[in-house]
């Protein structure tokens, strides 16, 4: 179940818009929600297909746009050929290390880093909403197997 507060947020965002919330709207954001990990669009669809939801790639690709300009989702290149998405909303901060061999991606978070973000952020006058870095490398699964660019 999505929390009432990121449903107001999302009513708030369509209101501004002009758009209404809609039942496929809110089955989106259900699936979105029930989620704790990177996904594609394609990975939700398929999802919500499997669960019998019936929306189209089109409805849905529309609407992860509108979740992510209304900040509860956020959009990452992963250089994978292809946007993906997670929950902005209830996550901390943190990074992503991604292999360029294998394309696994795994977080990390140092609370000594999102300080430093906030501090050049700060020193330049910026209001720091939320911050995204990826770094890109080899994993060391990758290493020890012998693999390379």
């Amino acid at each position: 179940m999505v929390h009432p507060d990121i449903i107001a947020r999302y009513r708030q965002y369509l209101s501004r818009q002009k758009m209404l919330f809609t039942r496929e709207r809110s089955q989106i954001l259900e699936s979105v929600f029930a989620r704790a990990d990177h996904f594609s669009a394609d990975d939700l669809l398929l999802t919500m297909k499997n669960e019998g939801l019936d929306v189209s790639r089109a409805t849905l690709y529309r609407n992860l746009k509108q979740l992510a300009k209304a900040g509860l989702l956020v959009e990452a290149d992963f250089g994978h050929g292809h946007i993906h998405y997670e929950r902005a909303v209830g996550s901390s901060p943190h990074e992503h290390l991604i292999c360029q061999i294998c394309g696994s991606v795994t977080e990390v978070s140092t609370s000594a880093f999102s300080a430093v973000v906030k501090k050049v952020a700060m020193s330049q006058g910026f209001r720091l909403d939320h911050h995204q870095v990826k770094i890109f490398g080899v994993c060391h699964q990758c290493i020890v197997a012998g693999k390379s660019i």
